[in-house]
């Protein structure tokens, strides 16, 4: 019977979610990086604050572009060969038409490009999620001071 989703595959999929959530946080904390560099900038008090920010700058946008290739490596992962239906031993009318295999690494390649693309979407959609969550809780009051 299958299953929509495998049970090997779930493990992997759980990090995956991990990994866009951790892409969208580090996305925040570079654009946040960035806001204070560019308010710092120039102010005596906060001046010797700005290289360490520029470092954490770089860290957060590595990370956030890293994470999303991670986990679209993570997607296929646990997508092993499956069980084929037991085969008849009487020959079948209906035949299959043959299926070319001459561009098993470029299948491969698009592939994997699918899932960095859908990575990079949820990534962005938790981001926005976020966003919408901060405004929100701000709304209603309920703000960090």
């Amino acid at each position: 019977m299958p299953h929509a989703l495998d049970r090997n595959r779930l493990p992997w999929l759980i990090l995956a979610i991990a990994l866009m959530i951790g892409s969208a946080i580090c996305s925040l904390l570079y654009m946040d990086a960035l806001g204070k560099i560019g308010g710092w900038t120039g102010l005596p008090e906060y001046e010797g604050y700005v290289p360490k920010l520029r470092w954490y700058a770089g860290l957060w946008s590595g990370l956030a572009v890293s994470f999303p290739f991670l986990a679209a490596f993570l997607l296929g992962l646990g997508k092993g060969a499956r069980p084929r239906q037991a085969e008849t031993s009487r020959t079948s009318v209906i035949t299959a038409p043959d299926v070319s295999h001459e561009w098993p690494v470029a299948t491969a390649v698009l592939a994997y490009l699918l899932r960095v693309a859908i990575s990079a979407v949820a990534s962005f959609a938790f981001i926005v999620m976020f966003i919408l969550a901060v405004v929100l809780l701000q709304k209603l009051g309920l703000h960090a001071h």
